[in-house]
């Protein structure tokens, strides 16, 4: 498997084997079946960070393998969702040729929901001003242009500039029920929106 290639056609087998192991270890204190909650085969992860790679007058996101840590360009990301997947493309469209949002920058996290609002945050190996913030929010309204919902969040050593807010609301159905769900940026979330869907336990909602 590579990041831009996710292996759907195994998901079936993959799933399958899980389950059997699952109960093989808890057969000594139970021979329930389990109930199993299928998720998404692609398109899934709600939340993913790129370290940023720059190379001459280009730029793009990169992962480091696991066990060789070699760098490894990453210019679509099927694993994510979908909107994840659009900002990628237009986040280094939109910093590629700009030297104030493009210098020292070495990092963008994405947090998204299911309702499309996204929080990306910009990490950067400089302190950020007031030019920075002028072009950064240069780049949210042309992102906005293109009818991404989106809020832009600058970091760097002991500096967080917020554009507009620095969480986005998930809305969840469950049991007849919207929970909406407040994510932070750099905070912990659980990155597969449809499982949270499945796992709360309508019982106590």
């Amino acid at each position: 498997m590579t990041p831009e290639h996710l292996p759907t056609e195994q998901y079936e087998a993959q799933l399958a084997e899980k389950v059997v192991r699952l109960q093989s270890m808890m057969a000594p204190f139970s021979d329930l079946v389990p109930e199993v909650f299928r998720s998404p085969v692609s398109h899934y992860r709600m939340r993913a960070e790129f370290r940023i790679w720059h190379d001459g007058d280009d730029l793009y996101h990169i992962i480091f393998d696991q066990q060789t840590k070699s760098r490894i360009r990453v210019d679509s990301f099927p694993a994510a969702s979908e909107l994840i997947n659009q900002l990628m493309t237009a986040m280094i469209a939109g910093v590629r040729n700009n030297p104030v949002l493009r210098h020292k920058l070495f990092q963008i996290d994405y947090l998204t929901t299911l309702s499309n609002q996204a929080v990306v945050s910009l990490l950067y190996h400089k302190k950020l001003d007031d030019e920075w913030r002028q072009e950064a929010e240069s780049l949210r309204d042309a992102l906005r242009a293109q009818n991404l919902n989106v809020h832009l969040i600058g970091r760097a050593t002991k500096t967080k500039i917020e554009l507009d807010q620095d969480y986005i609301d998930e809305r969840l159905p469950v049991a007849g029920k919207e929970m909406i769900y407040r994510q932070v940026e750099n905070s912990f979330t659980q990155p597969n929106a449809a499982m949270n869907i499945r796992c709360w336990n309508g019982r106590w909602t």
